[in-house]
């Protein structure tokens, strides 16, 4: 008898060990960037970048061509911590149903950050993935 009460007070007492809520970590901006990510190279104004998008109606009717994005920067790169505004890209033209053409038009930026306006998001990349 005393052992099955000693066994389901260890149960009890590991579910309740495994009910614990465990919390996200998240780092803050750092003044400037870590050595590793020093080596990421920079599109400067007037370069040219290519803008990838989910292709949905939604983002055909918020985004079009002359309009001024704003550019955000994950940190930790490829998660989605903190973001902070790092450039503006203006879109240039529509390249098929994935891809908008578009030039940096202030600060910089790099692949991998997000261009968006008014809830819609694009990828930044710096070549395209159409193919010819």
């Amino acid at each position: 008898m005393k052992r099955i009460a000693y066994m389901l007070m260890s149960m009890m007492i590991v579910r309740m060990i495994m009910t614990i809520p465990s919390y996200a970590v998240t780092y803050p901006f750092p003044v400037k960037e870590p050595a590793r990510f020093a080596n990421v190279d920079y599109l400067e104004t007037g370069a040219k970048v290519y803008l990838f998008h989910s292709g949905t109606k939604d983002v055909k009717l918020i985004i079009n061509v002359n309009d001024v994005l704003t550019v955000y920067r994950e940190y930790p790169p490829n998660s989605s911590f903190e973001t902070r505004p790092s450039g503006k890209v203006k879109v240039l033209s529509s390249l098929g149903a994935y891809y908008f053409k578009g030039e940096v038009i202030e600060k910089e930026v790099r692949s991998g950050d997000v261009a968006m306006k008014s809830g819609a998001a694009c990828f930044v990349t710096p070549i395209t993935g159409m193919r010819r």
